[in-house]
């Protein structure tokens, strides 16, 4: 009797303890740092499991990928409107599409299609070869996967390598002289998201480890800056905002409402990081922040980036990531708000107060 009763008390001080960690004023969130943009990104290759036969898959004959290098015109002829457009990098443009439970993210120069990304429900029988929520085992039986693309661009040679962990969350694969880029969930190993590129598309996003570092310095950090469109973070915001509610319905969970407070918390939040001279993201440090602004609350989180080029990249990265996916899914959040600098991303997610009316 007295050894369950010993053992009962051991589970209940384990419980207690991990209780305690959880909620620790202390808590620091984990910086999601783009793993193939950093300096040793191009170490973490080890043996593919699937070798390069460029032009082994047949060219696209149906679904949005077949978009890629036309007008935007036909795009237009096609979905009507874009609901927003907003200016992405030095010479982009990107145009967001909501149809029919379908999200689209096209991305254009001089008015001509080079990248598509889809997601959505609505999207299954619209993409292409493979479906959103297919399983991924399907895909590695059915194509073959190009872990080390390479090709010549306006005279450079481009060489990427994909790691174990690409292939397994977001695999390339190539038809004709257009890549798909598949995003995996790795939890469920199906299908969440689809991106259509050609070589230009592929260079400027760059979501996989270069033979050479993409990591940018604190002077190119700040020329990057300088030379922003002023529209981009807005909008790459409402982008990041638009996506996570995306991916919360590809799960069956209620979509989260921008709460324009949460918006200052994090603006005031990742200036004092910064201001401090680290990049440690406490919970303690956000509590004290959202304790100015007004906020009824039972419970905040917030998930932190580093040096990503684009929303899709971290959303999926953030999906693949258990911590961060548990917020960007947890039921009991109904708001969110977030800021974009210098190259960091926050978005902040809270449980509301339950308050008598």
């Amino acid at each position: 009797m007295k050894s369950i009763i010993f053992k009962m008390l051991g589970v209940i001080l384990f419980i207690g303890f991990l209780i305690y960690l959880f909620y620790s004023p202390n808590l620091e969130f984990d910086v999601l740092e783009n793993p193939n943009r950093s300096n040793d990104s191009a170490k973490r290759n080890n043996a593919p499991q699937h070798k390069q036969n460029e032009g082994e898959n047949s060219t696209l004959t149906k679904g949005v990928g077949t978009l890629v290098g036309k007008s935007m015109n036909k795009v237009t002829e096609k979905y009507g409107q874009a609901d927003r457009t907003y200016s992405f990098e030095k010479d982009y443009e990107n145009y967001i599409f909501h149809r029919e439970d379908m999200y689209l993210i096209i991305t254009a120069k001089n008015h001509k299609v080079i990248s598509v990304y889809v997601t959505g429900e609505g999207s299954k029988t619209k993409v292409g070869p493979i479906d959103i929520n297919s399983p991924a085992d399907k895909i590695y039986n059915s194509f073959s996967i190009n872990t080390e693309p390479q090709f010549k661009l306006n005279g450079r040679e481009y060489h990427y390598e994909l790691s174990d962990e690409d292939i397994k969350t977001q695999a390339l694969i190539q038809f004709g002289d257009i890549y798909e880029q598949v995003f995996i969930d790795q939890q469920t190993n199906r299908v969440i998201g689809l991106r259509f590129l050609d070589k230009e598309a592929l260079v400027a996003m760059n979501p996989y480890a270069q033979n050479e570092s993409s990591m940018l310095s604190e002077d190119e950090v700040d020329k990057k800056e300088a030379h922003k469109n002023p529209d981009q973070d807005v909008n790459q915001r409402l982008t990041l905002y638009e996506l996570t509610n995306e991916m919360r319905q590809l799960y069956h969970r209620k979509p989260l409402t921008v709460e324009g407070k949460l918006e200052s918390v994090a603006n005031v939040n990742l200036f004092n990081t910064l201001s401090n001279g680290n990049t440690t993201f406490t919970e303690s440090n956000l509590i004290d922040v959202l304790d100015q602004a007004d906020l009824h609350y039972n419970s905040v989180s917030q998930n932190v980036a580093y040096n990503f080029t684009d929303i899709p990249t971290l959303a999926h990265s953030w999906m693949n990531s258990d911590v961060h996916r548990s917020r960007m899914l947890n039921e009991k959040y109904t708001k969110m708000g977030s800021e974009i600098d210098r190259q960091y991303f926050i978005l902040i997610f809270l449980e509301e107060e339950e308050r008598d009316v």
